[in-house]
């Protein structure tokens, strides 16, 4: 890789090389790379990130205040002690909204097994949400979705509920 004039390394060389590639043995490999925000302010959480969930949003990040609540469509997928969400479908999912700022998305870029390795799992979106706020009111915004790759929930039971946390908390009784 080349250096730039303020030996910095060139940031297009270094994103070409963040990708997956094939080894040449013929195994697919993925470089570690150059972590980046996604810009968006805001994260949905529907699953073990949720308020009561394993990883609830307050451990991570303790004081920090839930924006609201929105309802994302798609399908979700009982991944055993954690849910995948598709988002083809039509199945209504309960989603809690936080304010996002770049550690916390990296933390968990890191907790969902997208960075610094892409586990192949999930893959980030944007949404236009409305969002019932804490506070009172409705606001559109731009939301983080963490959304479940097609190969990763193949052949998972699908979750008919739009509550993960209440149906897990049933499951497990």
């Amino acid at each position: 890789m080349h250096m730039a004039r303020d030996t910095e390394p060139d940031m297009r060389a270094a994103r070409f090389l963040s990708r997956n590639y094939i080894s040449s043995m013929g195994q697919h490999r993925t470089i570690p790379s150059l972590w980046q925000p996604c810009g968006a302010r805001y994260v949905a959480v529907y699953g073990t990130l949720r308020a009561g969930g394993v990883n609830d949003m307050a451990r991570l990040r303790p004081g920090i205040a839930r924006v609201g609540l929105t309802t994302l469509t798609g399908t979700l997928h009982d991944l055993g002690w954690y849910p995948g969400l598709r988002l083809a479908g039509a199945q209504s999912v309960l989603a809690e909204v936080y304010p996002l700022d770049d550690a916390l998305e990296q933390t968990l870029d890191g907790i969902e097994a997208i960075w610094p390795n892409d586990a192949g799992e999930y893959a980030k979106h944007i949404l236009r949400t409305q969002v019932v706020l804490d506070g009172g009111g409705n606001q559109a915004l731009d939301v983080l979705v963490y959304e479940a790759l097609p190969g990763f929930v193949q052949g998972t039971p699908v979750i008919a509920a739009s509550d993960w946390i209440a149906w897990y908390a049933g499951k497990s009784e």
